[in-house]
């Protein structure tokens, strides 16, 4: 009798694609894969520091978001574009970000997270003033500070850099940083868990 070359069924597979599942969750817990509302700090810098905003030394008009040239928001706004690669203007989502004390608010509207643990490339946010500071999180340090890039803080509608207790603001997660090797979290970037699976009709 000749012998016949194995050729897997679909309980097989099906088997195969159930232990690929298991292997993929027990990633989720066990922190190979982070998720929703546990972000770890990125692994990486934010890019380089430096005052790269395309309007310096203006004062007047409105940039191509929606914003006054040399505020805060501007420089963000440039950064998100510029750095995160996302379409951003004062509209983004369907919801009004205006002022710098507005934007944590209308993050959580649009679904985005709006967490007090700083990551590079997270927007520092905060209420504080008249009208609220947005900045750009450069760099994440070990002893509980952040380095922060801004405008119109100490050199009004000029660029700044400073170091601050990561206390000081809230964090706005507008994306992952493009080509940075950083640990994942939810892996569609919805902000909600994901459950990781195989097809197995694929």
């Amino acid at each position: 009798m000749a012998a016949q070359a194995f050729r897997p069924g679909r309980i097989t597979i099906r088997l195969l694609a159930a232990a690929l599942a298991v292997a993929a969750l027990s990633m989720l817990t066990t922190g190979t894969i982070d998720v929703a509302g546990t972000a770890k700090p990125a692994a990486a810098n934010a890019g380089p520091i430096v005052d790269d905003y395309p309007y310096r030394g203006q004062s007047s008009g409105v940039d191509p978001w929606n914003y006054y040239k040399g505020q805060c928001t501007s420089f963000a706004a440039w950064r998100i574009n510029s750095r995160l690669g996302i379409n951003f203007h004062n509209r983004y989502l369907g919801q009004h970000f205006g002022n710098a004390n507005t934007w944590d608010d209308a993050a959580r509207r649009a679904g985005l997270t709006v967490s007090s643990t700083p990551r590079p490339g997270a927007i520092a946010q905060s209420d504080g003033g008249s009208f609220g500071h947005v900045a750009w999180v450069a760099q994440v340090n070990s002893n509980g500070t952040v380095l922060i890039e801004e405008y119109n803080w100490a050199t009004p509608t000029g660029y700044g850099r400073r170091t601050v207790s990561a206390s000081s603001f809230e964090y706005i997660y507008f994306g992952d940083l493009p080509s940075v090797n950083r640990v994942a979290e939810s892996v569609n970037g919805d902000r909600y868990e994901d459950l990781v699976a195989v097809d197995p009709n694929q």
